[in-house]
């Protein structure tokens, strides 16, 4: 994990609990059963959680960022899970997963290894969302941040090494904050 959550904790839960996700949820939830559980990856400020939460589903954010985890307490009542998903196993399994912006600091290899065990996350039929930037280069930037591109040859990658995972609908948006250079790669995935 990389150390610029945790200095920036405060920054970036601030900055980012805000931001418009309107047209992903319109996605995503319609996807999902009443009261679904639902596993946000990577919850950051705990901005999805504390929506879902309030929509009525049973909530687990996900975050490995210690300092993080104590942002997303101050907005969010349900479990709040201090891990990283390479390594975290689940007692239960969720109905839906929402990793969005979360798996682009992850490995190609880490990525394509959690879809091939999709299925000690995810109950048959559950959906994923995930979502990363498109148009930036993989690699190590600036802050000390790794970054992954989203592209579509990754998306086919992502369906090639698990043949449950069906890919339900792949679209791009600007970014909800304004920022110019690159676009968001969204994806809907379901595990038949």
């Amino acid at each position: 994990m990389s150390e610029y959550y945790e200095i920036n904790a405060k920054q970036y839960a601030a900055a980012t609990f805000s931001a418009d996700m309107s047209e992903q949820y319109r996605r995503f939830l319609p996807l999902l059963k009443e009261g679904a559980r639902i596993l946000d990856v990577g919850s950051g400020s705990g901005r999805d959680a504390c929506y879902f939460q309030k929509k009525g589903y049973q909530v687990t954010a996900l975050e490995p960022s210690p300092n993080l985890c104590r942002e997303i307490r101050k907005v969010f009542s349900g479990e709040i899970v201090c891990y990283d998903i390479q390594s975290y196993q689940p007692e239960q399994r969720f109905d839906g997963i929402w990793a969005c912006a979360s798996f682009l600091h992850l490995h190609e290899k880490e990525v394509l290894s959690f879809f091939e065990k999709i299925n000690l996350y995810l109950n048959d039929n559950g959906i994923i969302y995930l979502s990363g930037k498109n148009g930036i280069s993989t690699g190590e930037a600036s802050d000390g941040r790794y970054f992954l591109e989203f592209t579509e040859k990754l998306a086919g990658k992502i369906l090639a090494v698990n043949e449950r995972v069906k890919m339900e609908e792949l679209w791009y948006t600007e970014d909800v904050c304004g920022r110019k250079g690159f676009r968001w790669l969204n994806m809907i995935v379901k595990l038949l």
